[in-house]
């Protein structure tokens, strides 16, 4: 069967299929991605801690500010051109997705050796803005570890737009056996470089810079079979109406994983008033916190394709069913894991630090987390359908809540009228307030764009 014939009967199957059974298959990869995600996104802070210093596992946490604005911007960029691209496949215009998919990949690997450049000149200011400023031992580990990061930013970059058009296209196994492979080797490469090697933070760094470069050889491999949409630089576009495409679609994403990383700094600077261990709790707990949205972002991504192409196609009740069955979904799989992480938290974060003060104060965090997290399924699917209907400026109100515009003040407000116990529930205060808000604006754009 050639590529095109493929690439036919997916669309076909994505538009027509029995749809719960569709949705667990499009989910299930990337729920897979997703745990092996999240494993890979503890390693680093859990053989970091094993060196049972309270200096270096804060480092981790700064650097991984400065991780997820790259993050942002590579997620930018491949949901931009990816939700495009799976619109263009409803629409059977394969032509046009094969110059978005060629515009995404040829900006990335622009902007990645422009930051590399940039970050390389401003190391001490970079690590300082991100955190690090308070402490010089925090401050020189941070930099020893950022220096080797900022070096894997391209590969970053462009691996994060393969991931998602290939993704956003449909073709989900494609997409997360590249990721999967890479972080799999980063997991491997992590004990042997910074507790056997001897190496420390910098190992982290160099571990997690092979798995990027073997990611992304083994993702750009996978657009070139089984129907995938080909990467073809020479159909790059970089006009100013691909580019607008790809900052208007990708922007929710954007946005969300933008001011999460400037929460994610001003986190850092407010925890870091009451102690380098306080940066650390605020670190584990947040990580370890993440399990539970694992599957659900997982489940999610599984939607995304179904939910695009459908309403490329004008089926906009195919797009509420599906939406229905994911959240029922998603909420079943928040209550069993976060009632796992209330009663056996404290096992999570015990792997992560040895020091007693450090691990407590992370599991008042942690048990504040999940009085809200089993209601976030909402909040979470609500802004993927936005975004892949087409309504940007809706998707980025709601993506951009959480971790930004309420927890901000909200983590200012507390840390100043309750100290210490502001640090522990700032995050579930904040996260209450986003799902309100986007209750709200989920209702009104369910009645205007799809109809009641």
């Amino acid at each position: 069967m050639n590529d095109a014939k493929k690439q036919e009967e997916r669309i076909q199957l994505i538009t027509t299929g029995k749809l719960y059974p569709l949705l667990v298959r499009m989910a299930i990869p990337s729920m897979i991605g997703m745990i092996v995600s999240t494993v890979y996104n503890l390693t680093d802070t859990y053989f970091v801690g094993k060196l049972n210093d309270a200096t270096l596992t804060a480092s981790v946490g700064v650097v991984f500010s400065f991780v997820s604005v790259v993050q942002a911007i590579g997620f930018w960029f491949g949901y931009g051109s990816g939700n495009y691209i799976s619109r263009m496949l409803g629409k059977k215009e394969s032509d046009k997705a094969e110059e978005m998919a060629a515009t995404g990949v040829m900006l990335a690997g622009i902007v990645g050796l422009v930051i590399l450049v940039l970050g390389l000149l401003f190391l001490r200011p970079v690590a300082i803005l991100m955190g690090a400023g308070g402490d010089e031992a925090l401050l020189n580990a941070t930099m020893r570890y950022l220096r080797i990061t900022i070096c894997t930013v391209p590969f970053m970059l462009l691996s994060n737009v393969l991931y998602n058009e290939l993704r956003l296209a449909g073709s989900s196994k494609s997409s997360v056996m590249g990721l999967m492979v890479g972080m799999l080797l980063n997991m491997v490469l992590d004990p042997v470089l910074i507790l056997w090697a001897g190496l420390g933070v910098e190992g982290a760094a160099y571990a997690s810079m092979a798995g990027q470069i073997v990611g992304l050889v083994l993702l750009y491999d996978q657009t070139k079979k089984g129907g995938n949409v080909p990467i073809l630089l020479k159909k790059a576009k970089l006009d100013w109406a691909h580019l607008k495409t790809i900052f208007a679609g990708g922007a929710p994403n954007f946005c969300r994983q933008g001011i999460s990383s400037i929460s994610s700094v001003l986190v850092n600077r407010v925890a870091g008033g009451f102690g380098v261990g306080a940066i650390a709790a605020v670190t584990i707990a947040i990580k370890v916190a993440y399990i539970a949205y694992a599957l659900v972002i997982g489940f999610g991504q599984g939607f995304q394709p179904i939910c695009a192409m459908n309403y490329g196609a004008q089926k906009y009740d195919r797009i509420k069913k599906a939406f229905f069955m994911a959240l029922l979904t998603v909420t079943a799989f928040l209550l069993l894991t976060t009632g796992m992480l209330y009663c056996k938290g404290d096992l999570f974060i015990s792997a992560f630090t040895g020091e007693e003060e450090v691990a407590a104060l992370a599991n008042r965090m942690l048990r504040a987390q999940c009085v809200i997290l089993p209601f976030m399924g909402y909040y979470i699917l609500i802004g993927m359908l936005l975004q892949n209907i087409g309504r940007f400026a809706l998707a980025t109100s709601v993506t951009t809540l959480e971790n930004g515009f309420c927890m901000i003040p909200v983590l200012y407000a507390s840390c100043a009228l309750l100290g210490e116990a502001g640090l522990v529930w700032f995050k579930p205060i904040s996260s209450g307030l986003a799902l309100l808000i986007s209750l709200g604006i989920g209702t009104y754009a369910w009645k205007k764009y799809l109809g009641k």
